[in-house]
């Protein structure tokens, strides 16, 4: 497996369709989140200083993939992490993760802040694993039992273990 960040514009068929798969397997409505603005900007929120997107590629396929989006100087949002239901269970999203903990510490961020959606419970352990801690909303999300997590990049080391 390798991480690769996303090239625009070469990649940006790819990136849309992961996520679109990302969203149809959601199940969910994401309108909230101004979900085709998003895909409409998608160069533009996973280009620095703004965001970036990784992909994890086996062989020539993209397994799966996470970007963050900056929301100040000091904290990133998790975006859009997914890995394909034939490539799950072999560490790619943990391997994402830590690849994406590395880079916002060498952009200067302190904090990682992500949203979770029911369906996505698998990652909600593996961020559980990871050391993230449950916080209060830090926006309005309306779908029911959407959890809320934080990450502290200064204080906390990454567990190689869990």
């Amino acid at each position: 497996m390798v991480i690769r960040d996303v090239c625009f514009p070469s990649d940006s068929r790819e990136l849309r369709r992961l996520i679109h798969e990302y969203a149809d397997w959601l199940g969910i409505d994401l309108s909230y989140q101004d979900f085709e603005g998003e895909m409409a900007n998608l160069e533009a929120l996973f280009s620095l200083p703004s965001g970036q997107y990784t992909f994890a590629m086996v062989g020539s396929c993209v397994a799966g993939g996470v970007g963050f989006r900056r929301i100040d100087e000091h904290t990133a949002e998790v975006k859009r992490l997914y890995v394909r239901p034939d490539q799950q269970g072999k560490g790619i999203g943990r391997s994402l993760m830590e690849n994406l903990f590395l880079k916002l510490k060498s952009l200067g961020y302190s904090r990682l802040v992500l949203d979770a959606v029911p369906p996505t419970r698998k990652a909600q352990a593996l961020y559980e694993r990871m050391g993230f801690t449950e916080i209060e909303p830090y926006f309005h999300n309306p779908v029911p039992e959407t959890k809320f997590y934080a990450f502290d990049l200064r204080h906390q080391a990454v567990d190689q273990g869990a």
